[in-house]
């Protein structure tokens, strides 16, 4: 195989060094090559050939062209730190490189220009929360003073040119130095702003191009996916890639307002993943599937269940176990379970409630002692109100009163159905306890503002500026090292990974103590804590919060009626409920024999149609309900194709077709391409159960070649470069091989990376030679085992000879010996069936069955001569240069599935594609010899093989 080099990039000029400004950046760029190289989707590709080392790749990276394209990629990153680290450096050389002469005539200038800025601040301060006028009045005496403080130095410094000068570089030199740190700190932070750049957007798509380069010929040949875990986990949904018949079957049921809608397809095309993602989140969905065995009582019995099972469960209640335990035991492990969470519950409550009582008993009987005669006289005075009106109503002496109280009376009456009142009378009880407590929460701060004792301290406080500047540094640390915490990434510590919140949150805690402290010695603020009225705020808060939490609980509202319904038919389905009843009358135990009466009544299981009846009754409540919540009702029926024969799944459909079309309800079944097809001949002189069975089809087609290069991208990524529009050969051999059947994709998928780590080569030639001579093997031995079911003579036996013969030639999977498992599948693939002989003529299942294996072994022939030799690429452009229909390697993906269907009708096809790959097709073989013998021992070159 041909080595290649890095290609040198167009319009690259100069050195390498002269493309970065200066060696530190030269020295940035090297480490950020290097980090490139230590990422696990390059490191994977170094040493997959000779020339890909990580030495030839950094010397590539560090060459003159490859650096200059990287930096054109972060051009204006780079400009603008360029710029800003300009401007600090020049900045830094004019603060060192020119002197600052100082004379007495400009050291009086600048320090009366210091005293103005200092009169400017100060009084800005003091005037800050003044009105606008008295704002504007004080900056116009601040401009008086500038003129009157300012004028006489500055006309002394300016007589004297050399002062004058000066105090120019003065003025100068303090702004140079102001400006400093934050030039510094600008260019710090475009620095990091260049090298993310750099190593994202500029290093890290050059490095792949690089190694590309170094590759040589084919660099797609080689196999480098930067994980499989898909490939691993096949059911897993995360790795689902939405196709054309997903797309078709959602348009299909957003014409329906539900119905029965059938894929069809040949197994594996991912009809059931298509079901199991047609619902969305939100939906009801049930999913079933067909047992091989089965009676139409027994199903519908168990989706009947599943139903009721699934509708309880999405509405957040428990499904009924039916166990074998005595009510007693379920009751006993009930209150076991309450029990243990009602004392985990006490061992925090019981301590807090006692502290909280002991903390606020003397300010609660303090103020029942203030407020209780108040309180007592104004209930009485409402009582005693109370009853005067009643029995002023009872006499007839308020006749207005008594009207007013009938008419209440009458509309209270009236909204007893009123599911509006109903729902006020009940939330009243909530608005009022949140009411009063957020008249207790909001009252404690408005108090504050009106407490004299409280103004005082705390003006006094804050008169000190320097004990609230400390105090807010401490709060402010305290606030910014806890939220510090839950920000950061983890840290290492010793060794071992710790979340920073277990060292912030205690620093946090230890400032946030010091701020008290400091708050509790200060006199102003130990007065503020201390205050007498602190106790009854402190009250009205726990009050307070005590009733939010109190207006915030919820009665766990009653079960729906139709979860109540789904919970019945649960009982009526699964148990079987026996009722006993006995009376015995009389006081004797004569009278008691002669007068004994026993009677037991016992539930009988549905039939068949009352359970239809039923189910399509509960079934359409729960679709009306979920369709009225925007959401739809899917039941999935699955694997309807594993019924055995087209006849059956027919049968089927005859048998269950009573429970579909239920309004709202959508029933998706997969179905096989027989029923299908029956389907599709509706009109036709032709009728069978799918005409009146099904409302819709969706022919799931096997994958195209962009679909597949979707699934294996998502389940094996890596496999195909992102940014390439060409395909990976190994998806090209995959997708030949299954023929674009989803499943098959994904096993000969994962027999790519099987051969590849069982061989340890990584190139094209090598993988696809193993995969396609194993492929064959396993094949042609499935072939020879049917055979051997079938009668055979001594002039016939010789067949199942050539087939023992090839199979030991295809045991031995190395290229050393190619010629020769060429030479065996010719012979092999050129003689389609058994000779004719008169007196014992072949079986038309068995010259079937022949045909079938050498065709196959025809077709395994062409795509080892396809995907094994090396220069794929080139040769995949002149093969769809000479025809881009045959010479598409998605027309061997076409044949594969043909050979479903029929062998005679393939061998055309084969030819075909060798003709637009430029290979011998059958007739230009030379003619046909017999089997060699395989090589009695392994290679020695290949032992493994």
């Amino acid at each position: 195989m041909t080595q290649g080099t890095t290609t040198p990039v167009a319009g690259a000029a100069g050195t390498a060094a002269d493309v970065w400004a200066e060696p530190a950046d030269r020295a940035r760029y090297e480490q950020a090559v290097r980090d490139g190289l230590a990422e696990p989707r390059i490191a994977r590709r170094l040493g997959t050939r000779p020339a890909v080392t990580a030495e030839n790749v950094e010397d590539a990276m560090l060459g003159e062209a490859h650096t200059a394209q990287v930096r054109r990629l972060c051009e204006e990153s780079y400009t603008e730190y360029r710029a800003a680290r300009d401007r600090h450096v020049r900045n830094a050389r004019a603060l060192r490189d020119e002197p600052v002469e100082w004379d007495v005539r400009s050291v009086v200038a600048l320090g009366c220009f210091t005293l103005w800025v200092a009169h400017v601040l100060v009084v800005g301060t003091l005037v800050y929360d003044f009105s606008i006028l008295r704002r504007l009045a004080a900056f116009a005496s601040s401009m008086l003073v500038a003129v009157v403080v300012l004028t006489p130095p500055m006309l002394w410094v300016l007589r004297r040119p050399r002062s004058a000068a000066n105090l120019e570089r003065q003025f100068i030199a303090l702004w140079q130095l102001t400006s400093r740190p934050w030039l510094a700190f600008r260019s710090t932070r475009l620095r990091r702003r260049w090298l993310d750049d750099l190593r994202q957007n500029a290093v890290r798509p050059v490095l792949p191009q690089v190694i590309d380069a170094l590759l040589g010929d084919d660099p797609y040949s080689v196999l480098m996916p930067d994980n499989y875990k898909g490939l691993r986990a096949a059911q897993d949904r995360a790795y689902v890639v939405p196709g054309n018949a997903a797309a078709v079957l959602e348009r299909k049921l957003s014409m329906l307002d539900g119905g029965t809608v059938a894929l069809s397809g040949p197994r594996g095309v991912g009809k059931t993943t298509l079901l199991e993602n047609a619902p969305g989140p939100d939906d009801f969905a049930v999913a079933t599937h067909v047992p091989a065995a089965y009676t139409p009582h027994d199903f519908l019995l168990f989706v009947f269940t599943r139903v009721c099972e699934r509708y309880i469960e999405r509405e957040g209640h428990p499904v009924p176990e039916f166990t074998r335990l005595s009510g007693f035991v379920r009751t006993a492990r009930r209150l076991r379970s309450r029990l243990r969470r009602a004392t985990r519950s006490l061992f925090f409550a019981l301590p807090a409630a006692a502290l909280v009582v002991l903390g606020s008993y003397a300010a609660a009987r303090s103020l029942w002692g203030r407020h209780r005669d108040k309180a007592g006289s104004w209930t009485e005075t409402a009582a005693e109100w109370a009853g005067d009106l009643a029995v002023e109503v009872w006499r007839g002496q308020n006749l207005g009163m008594g009207l007013l109280v009938t008419a209440v009376g009458l509309v209270l009456w009236g909204s007893r159905g009123s599911a509006g009142w109903r729902r006020f009378l009940r939330t009243l009880p909530r608005y009022v306890l949140v009411g009063v407590a957020g008249v207790l929460l909001f009252g404690v701060p408005v108090s504050l503002f009106y407490d004299a004792d409280m103004q005082y301290q705390t003006f006094a406080l804050l008169g000190r500026d320097r004990f609230v500047v400390g105090q807010l540094v401490l709060f402010c640390g305290a606030v910014a090292v806890y939220a510090g915490g839950w920000t950061l990434d983890d840290l290492k510590v010793l060794g071992r990974k710790l979340p920073p919140h277990y060292l912030t949150t205690p620093l946090a805690l230890v400032v946030g103590a010091l701020f008290g402290w400091r708050l509790v010695r200060d006199g102003n603020g130990s007065a503020l804590l201390t205050d007498d009225d602190n106790p009854t705020r402190l009250l009205c808060l726990v009050l307070g919060a005590l009733f939010l939490r109190l207006g915030a609980w919820r009665v766990r509202p009653a079960e729906p009626p139709l979860v109540t319904e789904c919970r019945d038919q649960l009982y009526r389905l699964r148990t079987v409920q026996t009722t006993t009843a006995a009376v015995a009358p009389g006081a004797t135990q004569v009278a008691s024999l002669l007068t004994t009466h026993t009677s037991s009544l016992s539930t009988v299981p549905p039939n068949f149609p009352e359970l239809v009846s039923d189910f399509r009754e509960l079934l359409a409540e729960i679709a009306a309900q979920v369709h009225r919540a925007g959401h739809r009702t899917v039941i999935s029926i699955d694997e309807l194709d594993r019924l055995g024969t087209d006849a059956q799944a027919l049968a089927f459909l005859g048998e269950v077709k009573a429970i579909l079309g239920v309004p709202h309800v959508y029933f998706l079944l997969s179905v096989a391409e027989d029923v299908g097809a029956a389907f599709v001949r509706r009109g036709l002189p032709y009728r069978d159960a799918t005409d009146s069975s099904l409302d819709d089809i969706v022919h799931v087609q096997p994958c195209t070649l962009a679909e597949s290069r979707a699934i294996m991208d998502r389940r094996a990524p890596g496999l195909t470069p992102p940014d390439s529009a060409e395909v990976s050969p190994y998806v090209l051999l995959a997708h030949a091989l299954s023929g674009g059947v989803a499943r098959d994709l994904i096993r000969y998928g994962r027999r790519i990376i099987e051969v590849r780590q069982r061989g340890g080569s990584v190139e094209l030639s090598d993988i696809s030679r193993r995969l396609i001579l194993e492929e064959l093997s396993d094949t042609l031995a499935g072939f020879r085992t049917l055979l051997g079911k079938h009668p055979w003579t001594a002039q016939s036996a010789a067949v199942l000879g050539r087939y023992r013969a090839l199979t030991g030639q295809l045991r031995y999977r190395c290229g050393c010996r190619a010629d020769a498992v060429t030479t065996a599948l010719q012979a092999f693939a050129s003689q389609p069936g058994l000779p004719y002989h008169p007196d014992e003529p072949a079986a038309e299942s068995t010259q079937g069955l022949l045909h079938e294996a050498s065709t196959y072994a025809y077709y395994g022939l062409t795509l080892l001569q396809v995907f094994s030799p090396e220069d794929f690429e080139d040769r995949r452009g002149r093969a769809f240069a000479r025809s881009a229909t045959y010479g598409d390697p998605h027309f061997l993906a076409e044949i594969r599935l043909e050979l479903a269907l029929s062998s005679y009708s393939v061998r055309p096809l084969v030819d075909l594609a060798r003709h637009a790959w430029a290979l011998p097709v059958m007739e230009d073989w030379p003619p046909a010899a017999a089997i060699p013998a395989p090589r009695g021992e392994p290679c020695a070159l290949h032992p493994q093989d």
